[in-house]
């Protein structure tokens, strides 16, 4: 279908930030063919979604249950709210791809999207795809996550000719990939959610990295093989209902985010137990993020 010169919903919508990643998702699942995430304060984030005309009256009435439904499950955050708008743009297509830009993360990293894509670079170039809405380097978590992923590298290079890496709750792919681009010999990649497991393919075939990274569609307890290195950006609950499982997976590191920082005290000293001590962390917009070793 010719897509130029056609009317486009641009459908904003203005949440806590906890619940960013929800709301992107729930946008792509409904056929958002664009999105840009951005905080707008410590406590908000906006979520601005690109939909074809098409099929319009259903998605904006489903996107107007789910805003209600925020309000319901979660009273007492700010109320959630929708705004709505009619976009006509010769070139609609690169219209929200103007909010992206090249990301320098840490000493080594790179990350850009498929239009940004440098000629070369001293860096280890990481492409992703936005629209994916799963992990794309600007959220604060990933960020965090990739800058100690590149420390425990460092480090564990020291005294390993190689070393291996398991992704739990892969998302878009980018630690998997960053796995790869840093030197890890065996890679494996793990997501409970399909929609989240294809991202991730998309993005391992950008990099041209499908044959390092094994990936699988699996919850977290049906994970058995450890590996030297362990990332796992999750949600609070998930850490801490998982602290053994993840004490068994690890080796050498493990490495968690994904904590917002009034849990994060919790979060840690319930993950340092036994053997195991957070060696680094890493706070930064309100949410924590830890290196931790055995």
């Amino acid at each position: 279908m010719n897509t130029a010169n056609l009317k486009w919903m641009n459908a904003r919508i203005f949440v806590v930030r906890d619940l960013a990643d929800a709301v992107a998702n729930f946008c792509h699942e409904h056929g958002s063919e664009g999105l840009v995430l951005e905080d707008t304060s410590e406590e908000q984030a906006v979520i601005t979604a690109y939909f074809p005309t098409e099929n319009w009256e259903a998605v904006h009435a489903d996107l107007l249950r789910y805003v209600v439904s925020l309000r319901e499950l979660f009273p007492g955050a700010p109320e959630p709210r929708l705004e709505v708008s009619i976009i006509e743009h010769e070139n609609w297509a690169t219209l929200w791809q103007d909010n992206f830009q090249l990301m320098n993360i840490g000493e080594t990293l790179l990350i850009a999207p498929p239009w940004l894509v440098p000629d070369s670079t001293e860096r280890h170039l990481i492409i992703i795809e936005p629209a994916e809405a799963f992990g794309t380097g600007t959220h604060e978590t990933t960020r965090g996550c990739l800058e100690l992923l590149e420390e425990a590298v460092t480090q564990l290079r020291k005294t390993h000719e190689s070393f291996t890496m398991l992704d739990m709750g892969c998302g878009s792919g980018i630690l998997a990939i960053a796995g790869v681009k840093l030197g890890a010999s065996d890679v494996r990649a793990v997501d409970n959610d399909p929609v989240a497991v294809e991202s991730a393919r998309k993005n391992l075939e950008l990099n041209n990295v499908g044959d390092s990274v094994k990936l699988a569609c699996a919850s977290l307890r049906e994970t058995r093989e450890s590996a030297d290195i362990v990332t796992a950006n999750l949600d609070p609950m998930t850490l801490m209902a998982n602290k053994d499982l993840l004490a068994s997976l690890f080796r050498r590191y493990l490495i968690v985010s994904g904590v917002p920082l009034d849990q994060w005290d919790q979060v840690k000293n319930i993950l340092a137990h036994g053997d195991i001590r957070l060696e680094q962390e890493i706070i930064r917009s309100e949410w924590g993020c830890g290196l931790f070793s055995k």
